[in-house]
């Protein structure tokens, strides 16, 4: 049990199922996390983008960022997922002598160059191997294999453009209705009006906008708001009401439901989780 309790700061699973289905009812954590997907096709919400992802891909979501993830086929599907906690984040950058995590940790997707893959896949696996079977020394090697992750994923994003795969028009016309909605929180936002905004039929925006997020476009903006409404409670000290009206709740009962929700505690919880 001592040992276990000591992957409590970063932790790997390897997830494996066959089908169509909608992953990750909790939208929000309070980690990062890392996916590696090995078998299979997926569309990772994260945040305003949206992201196609194959074997040999990896992406990154920060902590306390919106995300989701949908399989785009019916085949097996197999992903790595590594999270760690942000304190684990600054441990690693302490011990590499360089501020690497900040970069190599930001939203988004890389493809492993082919003639790595079968390494990184191997690298995964050897943190599993450790984590579940915790031989002598096993999360000093876990650890070890981590900053190996981390700095290779670096170098990766660093040989390539952010990789999105394929956009389709539908999905372009998403990017553009979601960064709206990120500039705008604050204001009062209805489907005609959004719609009108695009030229297209309200019908037509809030279909697209399901098939291509997998979110209503109102649940999505409640979810949006909530996680702008997690930074201000964390990096400003104002009011709970003031940043429930800044991000756009006329109520703050139903803000206070709605992050509670969310979350899993209150706005004023959260605050003193820090």
């Amino acid at each position: 049990m001592e040992q276990s309790e000591r992957f409590s700061d970063f932790r790997i699973l390897k997830k494996t199922h066959t089908g169509v289905l909608e992953e990750d009812k909790k939208r929000f954590h309070r980690f990062h996390e890392i996916f590696c997907i090995t078998e299979g096709r997926c569309s990772v919400l994260i945040g305003r983008r949206i992201y196609r992802l194959q074997a040999g891909d990896m992406a990154v979501i920060p902590a306390r960022t919106l995300h989701k993830t949908d399989y785009l086929s019916d085949g097996p599907h197999t992903k790595f997922v590594v999270s760690l906690t942000k304190e684990t984040a600054a441990e690693i950058d302490g011990f590499l002598g360089e501020q690497l995590t900040p970069m190599c940790l930001q939203a988004g997707s890389v493809t492993i160059p082919t003639q790595r893959r079968e390494a990184i896949y191997l690298l995964l696996g050897r943190m599993l191997y450790e984590q579940e079977n915790q031989p002598p020394h096993a999360h000093s090697v876990a650890k070890a294999c981590l900053c190996e992750l981390l700095t290779s994923l670096l170098r990766y994003r660093a040989q390539e453009a952010e990789h999105d795969g394929t956009p389709d028009e539908g999905m372009e016309r998403i990017h553009r209705v979601t960064g709206y909605l990120y500039e705008h929180l604050g204001e009062e936002i209805t489907l005609p009006h959004l719609a009108a905004h695009f030229a297209v039929s309200p019908s037509h925006l809030s279909r697209t906008f399901k098939q291509v997020t997998g979110f209503g476009l109102r649940e999505y903006l409640v979810n949006l708001r909530i996680q702008r409404a997690c930074e201000l409670l964390l990096s400003t000290t104002l009011s709970i009401t003031d940043i429930a009206d800044k991000c756009g709740f006329n109520d703050s009962n139903y803000f206070g439901d709605a992050f509670r929700k969310a979350i899993g505690v209150s706005p004023r919880d959260y605050r003193k989780l820090g």
